[in-house]
C-alpha cells in the first residue's frame, strides 16, 4: 500500500526531514550527472529479454553457405562418407512453400518466410532489388564485408548492389568451378559473410529427373567439392576461424518441385570448420530461415528482431574470438 505523504513539524512534508539540512550545492552535482544513466539502466532492465539484444562472442570470422540448388538430402547422405566425422548435419531440414529456387533463397538469406519477404516469383532479370534486411544488409550495416556468386543471375535480386556480385553462369561454370571460386574469394578477399550458389543438381534433375543416375551422379561429386573447400581452408589458415554451411532451397521429384511433399520441401543443413561440432547429428527442428539468423549469430552480430529464423547454435563448437 502506498504510504501518504505525512505533514512534519512545521507543515513540512516528511520527505524534507529525511533530506540534510545545509547539504553544500557541489555535492549534489554528481547524482544529478549519473540520474539519466542511473534511469536508463532501470529500464533495460525492466525490459523484457526477448527485447534485449542477446550479446554474444562470435563463434566464426567468417561464414560461408554454399547452396546446392535442387540437392535432396536423402541423395546427398548416401554419398557424404567420411566427411560425417567433420560435419554437424541435419538431415531433414525444411525449406518453405512455395519450394523454388529465388522464393526459397530469400527465405535463407532473409531470415523469414515467404510471408514475411513477399517473394513469390521465382524470375528476374534487371531492376529494383529486394528492399528488405539480408543477411548481406546486416554484415554492411556492421562495418563488415560481403561477397556473393550465383550461378543464376535471379538470385542476384536478393544481392544488395553495394554487395561485390558475380554471376558464374552455369553450365560453364560447374560446381566444382564456383566453390573453387569461393574458396579463392574468401582466401583473397576475407570477407565476413561469403553466399555461393552452384545450379547443377537443379538443371539435372528437370533434364534427367530427381534421383535418375545423372542426377546421382552429379550429387556424388558433392562431398569432394566441398572437402576441397575445406582442405583449402586449412592451408590458408583459415580452419578454425570459418564456419561452412552447405545447404539446398529445395529437392525434387520427377523432373519437378515446387509442391509441399517431402521429396521437394526436404533439404540438407550441414556445418562444417573449425568453429563447428564435428560428428554431430543435430536433433533440433531447422527451417531454411535459420541459415540467415546463424550467420549473423556466429559472426557476433545481432539478429533482427523481426527474424523467423533463429541461430542453430547446436551446430557449434568451441567459441572464438
Amino acid at each position: 500500500m502506498r504510504r501518504p505523504s505525512t505533514p512534519g513539524p512545521a507543515g513540512q512534508p516528511l520527505v524534507s526531514r529525511l533530506l540534510p539540512a545545509r547539504r553544500p550545492l557541489g555535492s549534489w552535482l554528481l547524482p544529478v550527472a549519473l540520474l539519466p544513466a542511473v534511469l536508463l539502466a532501470g529500464l533495460l532492465a525492466a525490459l523484457p529479454t526477448s527485447a534485449q539484444p542477446a550479446v554474444r562472442a562470435a563463434v566464426a570470422r567468417h561464414v560461408v553457405v554454399l547452396s546446392f540448388d535442387g540437392l535432396r538430402p536423402d541423395a546427398l547422405r548416401a554419398v557424404w562418407g567420411p566427411l560425417a566425422g567433420q560435419s554437424a548435419a541435419a538431415w531433414s531440414a525444411r525449406t518453405t512453400l512455395p519450394s523454388v529456387t529465388l522464393p526459397a533463397h530469400a527465405s535463407m538469406l532473409t531470415g523469414v518466410g515467404p510471408a514475411g519477404h513477399g517473394v513469390r516469383m521465382n524470375v528476374w532479370e534487371e531492376g529494383p532489388r529486394l528492399d528488405r534486411p539480408t543477411v548481406f544488409s546486416e554484415v554492411l550495416r556492421h562495418g563488415r564485408r560481403a561477397y556473393a556468386i550465383v550461378a543464376k543471375r535471379k538470385l542476384l535480386y536478393l544481392v544488395p548492389e553495394a554487395v561485390p556480385q558475380e554471376h558464374l553462369l552455369y553450365p560453364r561454370a560447374r560446381q566444382a568451378q564456383v566453390v573453387a571460386h569461393a574458396s579463392r574469394v574468401l582466401r583473397e578477399r576475407r570477407p565476413a559473410f561469403l553466399f555461393a550458389h552452384a545450379a547443377d543438381p537443379d538443371d539435372v534433375g528437370h533434364r534427367d529427373g530427381w534421383m535418375s543416375p545423372p542426377y546421382l551422379q552429379v550429387v556424388a561429386e558433392v562431398p569432394g567439392v566441398v572437402a576441397r573447400f575445406l582442405d583449402d581452408l586449412r592451408r590458408a589458415g583459415l580452419w578454425p576461424v570459418t564456419l561452412l554451411i552447405v545447404t539446398a532451397d529445395h529437392g525434387g521429384h520427377g523432373r519437378g518441385h515446387g509442391a509441399g511433399r517431402p521429396e521437394d520441401v526436404l533439404i540438407p543443413w550441414i556445418a562444417l570448420g573449425g568453429p563447428a561440432r564435428a560428428g554431430t547429428t543435430l536433433t533440433d527442428p531447422i527451417v531454411t530461415y535459420d541459415t540467415a539468423a546463424t550467420a549473423l549469430d556466429a559472426l557476433g552480430l545481432p539478429v533482427p528482431s523481426t527474424w523467423t529464423g533463429r541461430p542453430v547454435r547446436q551446430a557449434y563448437a568451441v567459441p572464438v574470438r
